[in-house]
């Protein structure tokens, strides 16, 4: 038994690359969500068509992108916190993915034209990372999205998830912007740490952001990471506890 598909990884805590036995991609057409963001994507579409442009805001790692605005998100949810006033601005799709089970993150995600995101590893391997395409300018080779050396173009409501923690890149080499709803689902082996795991990676990204100016973090080591991690992120639990208590 393959006991590496047990254990979560974050790359905040981690000694280099992910180096688990994860797919690159992940068979989703068996899950209920699948079937929802299907049959709901032209509805979702629609209301992305009424987004003003100004409500997106540049990725938070801004190395990423072959220009530092060129990769722009509209955020729903965040590791379990809400973003009520996007999600008021956009009901349908707030409604649709409020369906969705252990959803922890949501997102418009938007590639300016002629934009390349730098091969990258995500943040962890315990959720599905889910893209629903909606505005696919071109297929590949001008436009498309790597995970290891597997390479697919976008289809326009057709969903896929893959697996964050492998070392993956996007292009958009077109002179229009892509967009894709993107989701991140607490994979079923994980869910029921599903709001500790949240907690962790909320810790581990106020650290980066707090420290992103300065070269402390390549000094210190990985286990010491992980106790920053894991003991932010007990304050960091407690307070987004309460904080959804007190909102329902």
């Amino acid at each position: 038994m393959n006991t590496d598909l047990n254990k979560i990884w974050f790359s905040f805590s981690s000694n280099g690359a992910y180096s688990g036995s994860e797919p690159p991609f992940f068979d989703i057409e068996y899950t209920s969500w699948y079937k929802l963001l299907k049959d709901n994507y032209l509805s979702i579409q629609k209301e992305l068509s009424t987004a003003d442009e100004e409500k997106f805001i540049p990725y938070y790692n801004k190395t990423f992108a072959n220009q530092p605005t060129n990769w722009k998100i509209l955020p729903f949810k965040f590791w379990l916190l809400n973003y009520k006033k996007n999600q008021k601005k956009f009901p349908i799709t707030t409604k649709i993915i409020k369906q969705i089970p252990y959803l922890v993150s949501a997102s418009f995600s938007q590639l300016s034209k002629q934009t390349q995101l730098k091969p990258h590893t995500g943040d962890s391997n315990a959720m599905y990372r889910v893209h629903l395409p909606l505005l696919v300018p071109a297929k590949l080779p001008d436009c498309g999205f790597k995970v290891l050396d597997n390479e697919v173009s976008w289809h326009e409501g057709i969903p896929f998830a893959f697996c964050d923690a492998h070392l993956h890149l996007a292009w958009n080499n077109t002179n229009e912007k892509r967009i894709v709803l993107i989701l991140d689902i607490i994979r079923p082996e994980f869910q029921h740490k599903t709001k500790w795991i949240s907690a962790q990676m909320l810790a581990s990204l106020i650290i980066q952001y707090t420290l992103q100016k300065t070269a402390i973090l390549y000094h210190v080591p990985a286990f010491m990471r992980k106790w920053m991690m894991n003991t932010f992120a007990i304050p960091v639990y407690v307070f987004t506890r309460i904080h959804s208590f007190i909102k329902e």
